[in-house]
């Protein structure tokens, strides 16, 4: 609930109020900060933990954190202060809950740099399998990806900035919640994984206009990501532990480093230094001019995680869609007919043929090239065996409502499942062979692109073409989690994503529930 418009707020600023909090010139004491020691994905004790399917996909998110710089640099505002309120903007665009930046301090800098263990497993699986999808340009993203793998670690001795990414923990799930076994003490790692998916595209992004960038995240980093916290006026160090302001002591980091010149934050004040009507006031309990507040830090405070963060459960529903399908007559159509391998072949003319070339439609924004390397990494590890030793658990009704609380601990928006008919399923791969539809269920997933974002867009910016980018490689982070670990309980299961599906999304949201028919013939 919102009580103020938040139409005029600076995106820079986030959705927490910091600009109102007080300030300090210089760091204080890090003596007693507890020094900072990586987030483990590996629950062998735990088979039905969700961490363990968290595991490969923040691994691969590692193997990407750094890569290749390009030569030419780009034109770029001249002013550090609008650099850096353009990349806090998209660190918020990318759901953050806060960002902030200072000068990369000497005693941040680790002696020995930190590498998550399951990247070698990942090299070998980008070594040795083949992806087949129609995907514009994945050629060149694989073969980044190998040579990325190959390449030796880069050191970070010419960075001078870092920016810092920090995501808030949901409540824990109560025992008594369904899907609870599954999301049970994985806040570290939801977190972890949530910002390293930002920090991940972010350095890309840096890399792209032509700044050296790696980024750091909770298995992977050359920096203590405690003192950068502090250092970029996110979190003070309160008896001994550091907490953010509103949120605690109960978050996630990540971040990059760069020799990009920004404007860094300035640390905060101790919080007994802080102003109770800033920080605990009624302008904060009221969301005075800030998208978060007092009444709607967590949208879970009141809903258990299966029901998800909207009241889904208020509408109307019926038996059968209010859309007539003739099942038995639906044509299948190969992935030849899909609007995108079209334009590749040229079937809608040479001008769009020459745009689709190698991605050019999301290459032409470097936002969105930033977030197709992950997207092209994701294609990989999407579909896979399933563990002929899992758990295999046989209640139904469990089971969705486990799906729904995992998808939605994650940060899903909405999700809604259903049978997968045969009608649903595309009738050729890629490649031309023939699909045999091997799933009767199917789980949809929508991932919100955001209102304001769309408001403030022009439908000819940067921007525009990145909200359907990130709600795309959020799902195939999120939705690939989830595949991951149904096949961990000894399912099978895909993700179908933008790079690689096998099925139409439309009638699956029309079954799931999730939407209906407009008029025009869009759900």
């Amino acid at each position: 609930m919102r009580i103020f418009s938040t139409k005029d707020r600076p995106v820079h600023l986030g959705p927490f109020p910091l600009e109102r909090l007080k300030r300090q010139r210089d760091l204080p004491d890090l003596s007693t900060l507890p020094p900072w020691s990586p987030v483990s994905f590996r629950r062998p004790d735990a088979p039905e933990s969700l961490v363990n399917a968290m595991g490969e996909y923040q691994a691969m998110l590692d193997a990407i954190r750094d890569g290749m710089v390009n030569r030419t640099r780009s034109t770029i505002p001249a002013d550090p202060l609008e650099r850096s309120e353009h990349l806090k903007s998209f660190g918020y665009f990318s759901d953050a809950s806060m960002v902030g930046i200072c000068k990369l301090p000497d005693a941040a800098r680790l002696k020995t740099p930190v590498r998550n263990p399951d990247i070698d497993h990942l090299a070998e699986e980008l070594r040795t399998r083949q992806t087949k999808t129609l995907a514009s340009g994945i050629d060149v993203i694989m073969a980044e990806l190998k040579d990325a793998m190959s390449a030796p670690p880069t050191g970070i001795d010419d960075h001078r900035y870092a920016l810092v990414f920090l995501y808030e923990f949901p409540r824990d799930p109560d025992d008594y919640e369904p899907g609870t076994t599954w999301i049970t003490d994985a806040q570290s790692q939801r977190a972890s994984l949530r910002a390293n998916e930002t920090a991940a595209v972010l350095a890309n992004y840096i890399r792209l206009l032509g700044w050296q960038a790696k980024a750091h995240s909770g298995t992977s980093s050359d920096v203590d990501l405690n003192h950068l916290a502090v250092a970029a006026g996110l979190a003070t160090l309160e008896n001994g532990e550091i907490h953010a302001p509103w949120i605690g002591p109960r978050f996630g980091l990540a971040a990059i480093t760069c020799d990009l010149g920004l404007i860094a934050d300035k640390p905060l004040a101790p919080m007994k230094e802080q102003s109770w009507n800033q920080t605990k006031g009624p302008a904060w309990w009221l969301g005075k001019d800030t998208v978060k507040s007092g009444l709607n830090r967590d949208p879970f405070a009141k809903r258990r995680f299966s029901e998800g963060p909207l009241p889904f459960e208020t509408l109307k529903r019926v038996d059968d869609p209010t859309t007539y399908i003739d099942a038995p007559n639906v044509a299948r159509v190969p992935k030849r007919a899909d609007m995108f391998a079209r334009a590749q072949f040229g079937d809608m003319g040479k001008k769009m043929q020459d745009t689709a070339k190698g991605g050019y439609y999301a290459r032409k924004a470097a936002t969105s090239f930033a977030q197709r390397r992950a997207l092209g990494a994701f294609v990989v590890i999407q579909n896979g065996d399933p563990n002929p030793i899992g758990l295999r658990p046989t209640n139904e009704s469990d089971n969705a409502l486990s799906v729904k609380a995992a998808a939605y601990f994650l940060g899903v928006d909405a999700v809604g499942i259903s049978a997968c008919p045969d009608w649903t399923w595309y009738s050729h791969d890629a490649a031309g062979d023939p699909i045999v539809p091997e799933h009767d269920n199917a789980i949809s997933m929508i991932i919100d692109q955001g209102f304001e974002t769309m408001e403030g867009a022009s439908g000819d910016d940067w921007i525009s073409v990145a909200q359907s980018m990130r709600a795309y490689l959020r799902f195939s982070l999120l939705g690939g989690v989830i595949a991951k670990h149904i096949r961990n309980l000894g399912y099978n299961a895909k993700a179908h994503t933008v790079m690689d599906g096998e099925v139409l999304q439309p009638p699956l949201l029309l079954l799931s529930g999730l939407g209906e028919v407009s008029r025009i013939g869009e759900v």
